[in-house]
């Protein structure tokens, strides 16, 4: 008996406006729902030449969903599962979920019911180490225990410190039989000073009242316990095509650090130096330049400051000394990741004047 295959390959096409060209991203379907679908490190759609992972899989094209069985092998070495799971006829996610880093150490693993989490979950770090345990029922998550990076303990049996970094937005608050409790308060992830943009009160893990920059709200809760990033299955569920092309170098956006209120910031730098050169006869420093440099930290701490330029007094020194007191700012970043670069603060004295300028550097610190 001869058997038949059918092949078919089922194209998106996006235009990438850097280079001003049309790609072809898809996938191949096999039979009747079978595909094979080319991915990259973020499980994102890419051409099949610099796929990462590939992902064999059951894909309803009328109803774009999941259906059945499926994993996610490493290209490299195929016999690495990177994730393999299933789906209902419906598309929901059902049964025994598991993830992998791609050094092969675990890194999700747990049940669904009806696209719900159920039951106990556990999540790793990627040298293998635990980081979060969690139970769910009837769509009520309570987390039972929590390490940080370093391996201590910072949640034990379901009471501590949790601290919950999801995409842009970081929430921090007590938790208490597993869930929230008290004050829990969001900021900005890439804000070094961590002011509180929303507010949510609880009483042993039920909502009581939030607040945010649009207002007051009671009918639910906005937190956001985690990162999708942790379950890396669900972003190949949007079919995404990746925003850089095979082959293509992945550009980078580096934005300088940044000071919240450029007038507070400047009245600040003006306070301190005048602090020292108000008692200081600066007519002898008449038609020379003080310059001082220094980091700006991947959390907005200026530190090590120094003097790069050829004044050699004393005051030089205790006017470093004071503007080691001036605060946080918002870190540089490299595609939205907090990154180190540099400050420059310079004094002209003229005519027995003194004039004072600041600036972020435009490029990192590599």
């Amino acid at each position: 008996m001869k058997s038949i295959f059918t092949s078919l390959f089922c194209l998106v096409s996006i235009y990438a406006c850097a280079q001003n060209t049309q790609r072809r991203v898809g996938f191949r379907v096999i039979g009747k729902d079978s595909i094979n679908l080319a991915l990259n490190e973020d499980y994102q759609m890419i051409e099949d030449s610099c796929a990462t992972i590939i992902r064999h899989a059951h894909y309803d094209i009328h109803n774009r969903v999941y259906t059945g069985k499926f994993t996610d092998v490493s290209k490299a070495n195929p016999s690495l599962v990177l994730s393999e799971g299933n789906y209902t006829a419906e598309g929901l996610k059902d049964g025994e979920f598991i993830s992998r880093f791609t050094n092969g150490n675990l890194q999700s693993r747990g049940r669904y019911k009806k696209d719900k989490y159920d039951g106990k979950w556990e999540l790793n770090y990627d040298n293998g180490k635990p980081k979060i345990e969690f139970e769910a029922t009837d769509a009520e998550i309570k987390i039972i225990n929590v390490w940080n990076e370093k391996g201590a303990k910072v949640v034990d049996n379901g009471r501590g410190n949790y601290t919950g970094n999801v995409g842009s937005i970081t929430w921090h608050g007590k938790l208490f039989d597993g869930k929230p409790d008290g004050i829990w308060k969001a900021y900005r992830t890439d804000d070094a000073t961590q002011t509180t943009f929303a507010i949510e009160l609880f009483k042993k893990g039920v909502f009581k009242k939030g607040s945010n920059s649009v207002g007051n709200y009671t009918d639910a809760s906005r937190i956001e316990i985690f990162d999708q990033k942790m379950f890396p299955y669900i972003i190949a569920e949007n079919m995404v095509v990746s925003a850089t092309s095979c082959g293509e170098t992945k550009t980078t956006y580096f934005v300088s650090a940044q000071c919240y209120l450029v007038a507070t910031f400047s009245e600040e730098i003006s306070r301190l130096i005048n602090s020292i050169l108000s008692v200081v006869d600066i007519a002898r420093f008449n038609n020379s330049q003080l310059v001082m440099e220094g980091i700006v930290s991947e959390t907005g701490i200026i530190y090590n400051l120094k003097n790069i330029s050829s004044f050699y007094d004393p005051t030089a020194q205790d006017i470093i000394d004071k503007l080691r007191k001036l605060p946080s700012v918002k870190p540089a970043t490299i595609d939205g990741k907090p990154v180190k670069s540099k400050i420059t603060i310079s004094i002209d004295f003229n005519a027995g004047v003194y004039r004072y300028s600041w600036r972020f550097s435009q490029n990192p610190i590599k």
